[in-house]
């Protein structure tokens, strides 16, 4: 008897609890969110019209900004594609006249030579002697 009563006293707490687990999902049905509150009350303050108003105003924002990164991903794209061959070709005319300074100045120094060698043969003749500046880097 004793076992019977512990089984309907068992029984009847499952039940409670599955009426307590319904009523909580009831109310939790009913009971709007926050974020479904904040919505609602936001609605209830503007007007239609309002809301319409930003939102196409927000839209055209968007587009603009979608226009406006896709012009300057081209021009990043078209930036990249001249800065390498202008740096090739820069590369190119610094080596050139890198060269060019070290020819000329062996030709100033052969010079030099030679209306050194000529004084010395033609001591009598006077050779108006030019100085050179050179520039060091």
């Amino acid at each position: 008897m004793e076992n019977q009563d512990n089984h309907n006293q068992n029984s009847h707490n499952e039940d409670d609890q599955n009426q307590n687990r319904e009523q909580t999902t009831m109310t939790t049905l009913q009971q709007p969110t926050a974020s479904q509150t904040m919505t609602n009350e936001i609605t209830n303050i503007t007007s239609q019209n309002d809301i319409y108003n930003i939102l196409s105003t927000q839209t055209e924002i968007l587009t603009k900004q979608y226009e406006t990164n896709n012009a300057l991903q081209h021009f990043n794209e078209y930036s990249s594609q001249k800065y390498g061959q202008l740096s090739n070709d820069f590369e190119k005319h610094t080596k050139m006249l890198k060269d060019m300074k070290k020819d000329l100045d062996y030709i100033f120094r052969k010079t030099r030579q030679l209306q050194g060698l000529l004084n010395d043969k033609f001591p009598n003749i006077k050779v108006e002697q030019t100085t050179y500046i050179v520039e060091d880097d």
